[in-house]
Parts: C-alpha cells; sequence; structure tokens
C-alpha cells in the first residue's frame, strides 16, 4: 500500500544510524542496562503458551526476540534498520533459532501477514514518533492483537517534576556519565535534546485511548516507563 505523502517518515527520526552500530549498540547497552532482567520482567508478564505468537517493533538487535522464540511458536521481529536486522539474524542463526520471522517495517507502516498475533512488544523506540504517530502507532498496535492479547511497552517517559526538569537533568545526567561514561551521558543528552519522549500522564492517555487497559506501569529514575497492558 502506499505511504500517504502527509504521513510521517519514520526513517527521518532524530536517533542514530543504527544500520553502522548495530554490534556496538548491543555491547553499549548491556553496560547500562540488566538487558536479560528486563527480558525475563516482560516474558513474565506475557505468559506465552507454546501455540501463541508475538509481535516486537523496533526489534534492534533481537535479543528480546530470540528469547521470546523459546516460549511460543512463532516471533515477528520488525524493524526500520536492515543493518540491525541483520545482525539479529545472525545471533539467531549462531544460536540455531528457527521460529522468528526478521521483517523490515515501522510503527505506521507494517503490515501484518496472518492472523492477529497474542502479545506485541515494543522497547525504547516508540520516542522516535512525535505525539500525535504515536497515538497512531498505538492504535495500529491494538489492531495487530487478538481480543485481551497482552502489550508491553518501555520507553523513556518523563514521570518526574516538570517544574524541576533543570535540576533533574543536573543530575541525571551526573548519574549518567558515572554509571555508563561521558559518552553514554552525551547520548542521553542529546536524547533529550533530539527525540520525542513524552511525560507519563500523556503516555497512559495514548494507551488507554489506543483500545488498552493498563494492568502495571512502573517508572525508574523518572526517565523510564513500563506499561504492562492488554486490548479491551
Amino acid at each position: 500500500m502506499p505511504i500517504p505523502s502527509w504521513q510521517y517518515h519514520e526513517p527521518d527520526h532524530p536517533g542514530a544510524d543504527f544500520d553502522a552500530i548495530a554490534e556496538d549498540y548491543d555491547r553499549n547497552m548491556r553496560k547500562v542496562r540488566d538487558v536479560q532482567g528486563e527480558i525475563e520482567e516482560i516474558l513474565d508478564f506475557l505468559d506465552l503458551e507454546p501455540d501463541q505468537t508475538v509481535l516486537e517493533l523496533g526489534t534492534g538487535t533481537g535479543e528480546f526476540a530470540l528469547a521470546a522464540s523459546s516460549r511460543c511458536s512463532r516471533v515477528y521481529a520488525v524493524d526500520l534498520s536492515q543493518g540491525m536486522l541483520r545482525y539479529a539474524q545472525k545471533k539467531a542463526a549462531s544460536r540455531d533459532i528457527r521460529n522468528v520471522d526478521f521483517l523490515k517495517g515501522g510503527f505506521l507502516t507494517y503490515e501484518h501477514h496472518g492472523d492477529p498475533v497474542d502479545a506485541a512488544v515494543t522497547q525504547i523506540a516508540l520516542h522516535h514518533l512525535p505525539d500525535f504517530w504515536k497515538q497512531v502507532a498505538l492504535i495500529r498496535i491494538a489492531g495487530l492483537l487478538k481480543e485481551g492479547g497482552r502489550f508491553c511497552l518501555r520507553d523513556v517517559v518523563y514521570s518526574f517534576d516538570m517544574a524541576e526538569h533543570e535540576d533533574y537533568f543536573k543530575k541525571f545526567f551526573a548519574q549518567a556519565s558515572i554509571r555508563g561514561g561521558d559518552e553514554f551521558a552525551r547520548i542521553m543528552s542529546d536524547h533529550v535534546k533530539n527525540e520525542y519522549s513524552t511525560m507519563d500522564w500523556i503516555m497512559q492517555g495514548m494507551i488507554e485511548r489506543a483500545g488498552f487497559d493498563i494492568i502495571d506501569a512502573r517508572h525508574k529514575h523518572g526517565f523510564f516507563g513500563l506499561y504492562f497492558c492488554s486490548k479491551r
């Protein structure tokens, strides 16, 4: 289906050139995030059955998709970056994982062929869209899920007191430098300046308006949000 000329062009998001940095991204994220702990947190919530299917939008280096593949029949791992998909496919082949389909697409362009999925996940990716297009993306995700299907969203979502944002960011970037080094702090600073992260109360409203019930919402450092949801 042709993309309308007025639709947001996802490859224009202000993030990094992920085609070029897939392996470095994988390695660096492990330094500053508990990747395996985050995966288990989501898989525990999804509580997948062996015959179920999962869609991950913004699969990146594929670590969640590969882990989920042992819990279900098929995983659809979608990303805009061909470089990320190639790297994730190499990891799948090295682990002899054969039930993950790596597909090029975005929140606004992915077309699912087949039955609705049982679960959907997106992590640290939705902030590439401005809020209007986030809402469109969430509605599209709901449309890809079975009734009662589970959805997990993890993203950069601000839950701190906005009236104190200057002091908050000074402290946050200082801690980021301690935890991940000056380069990590610079990346976080660039994110705040250039990306489209939103506030918790807006994110909650968008999720609910898309047709989801929020079962649980968790916030970390006032900077990250995690939402466990089910489709009405």
